[in-house]
C-alpha cells in the first residue's frame, strides 16, 4: 500500500485514491500536489514571435551599419587622396627649387591663372601608366599593389615664366579621382570640384568629382633674378606692367 499525505499532514491510500475522488477532485488534488515532472519548454508560436522580433531588430541596424562603413572608406580614400595630390606638390615644387636642369611632368595648359583651372581644364578622359603633356589622361596610382589603378591624379600647370625651357614660376593643379570615377563615366559627366565628405551608403560623390583638389603657385626662388622672374610671373596672370625693381 502506498501511504500519501494531504495538506494537512494526514496519511490517504495513493493506490485507491482514484476511485475515491472524482474528476473535479483529482484535479483539485493536482493543484495541490503538482507532478514534478518537468514540461517546459517553447512552443511554435513563441519560436515564431523570437524569429520576428530577431528579424526586424536586424532590419533597423543594417541600414546604420552599412551607412557607418561607406562613410568610413570614403573618408579613409579621401585621406589617401590628399596625401598623393599634397605628394605631388611636393614633388614639383623640390623639382624646381633644386635643379638647373629639369622638366616639369605637368600637362600646360592655356590658362594664366589657376583661378581658371575649374573653368579651363577639363576632368581627365583616361588613365595612363605615367605623368602626361595632356590634361585628358590622369596618371593611375596603385596603392595596394594589387596591379590596379585605385586612383588617378591629373596634373596641369599654367604656362607661367620660363628661362629658356625651364618654367620658373607658374600655377600648379593636381586633382586626384577615383580610379573607378574616370573608367567608367565619360568626361562630360565627370566634374572638376571636389567632393564633399559626409554621410553616404555608396560612392558619394566621389563617383563623380576628385577626392582631393590643390591650387597652387610654384617659384623657383634661389636665383639672382628670382624677384624680377616672380613680377614677369605676376604681370603675366594678371595681363597688367608690374612697377619692378630697377635691376629687372
Amino acid at each position: 500500500m502506498v501511504q500519501c499525505r494531504d495538506s494537512s499532514g494526514g496519511l490517504f491510500d495513493g493506490v485507491n485514491v482514484m476511485s475515491k475522488y472524482g474528476p473535479q477532485q483529482m484535479k483539485l488534488l493536482r493543484q495541490i500536489y503538482p507532478s514534478k515532472a518537468s514540461d517546459s519548454g517553447l512552443t511554435l508560436i513563441e519560436c515564431l514571435v523570437a524569429i520576428v522580433v530577431i528579424g526586424i531588430s536586424m532590419a533597423v541596424t543594417a541600414p546604420v551599419i552599412v551607412l557607418s562603413v561607406a562613410t568610413r572608406n570614403q573618408s579613409q580614400r579621401a585621406e589617401q587622396a590628399f596625401q598623393l595630390a599634397q605628394a605631388e606638390v611636393d614633388r614639383i615644387k623640390f623639382t624646381v627649387a633644386n635643379s638647373n636642369t629639369y622638366t616639369v611632368s605637368a600637362a600646360t595648359v592655356a590658362a594664366n591663372s589657376a583661378a581658371n583651372f575649374l573653368n579651363d581644364v577639363d576632368p581627365p578622359e583616361i588613365i595612363a601608366a605615367n605623368y602626361s603633356i595632356t590634361s585628358d589622361s590622369a596618371k593611375g596610382i596603385d596603392v595596394d599593389s594589387d596591379g590596379v589603378s585605385d586612383y588617378a591624379i591629373q596634373i596641369f600647370r599654367t604656362i607661367g615664366s620660363s628661362v629658356g625651357t625651364r618654367p620658373i614660376a607658374f600655377d600648379l593643379g593636381v586633382r586626384v579621382y577615383d580610379a573607378t570615377a574616370v573608367n567608367t563615366k565619360t568626361q562630360a559627366e565627370l566634374r572638376t570640384e571636389q567632393a564633399n565628405i559626409g554621410l553616404t551608403s555608396g560612392e558619394g560623390q566621389r563617383a563623380l568629382r576628385p577626392l582631393s583638389v590643390i591650387y597652387t603657385s610654384v617659384i623657383k626662388s634661389d636665383t639672382d633674378r628670382s624677384l624680377c622672374d616672380y613680377y614677369n610671373f605676376i604681370d603675366s596672370v594678371n595681363g597688367t606692367t608690374t612697377s619692378s625693381p630697377s635691376q629687372c
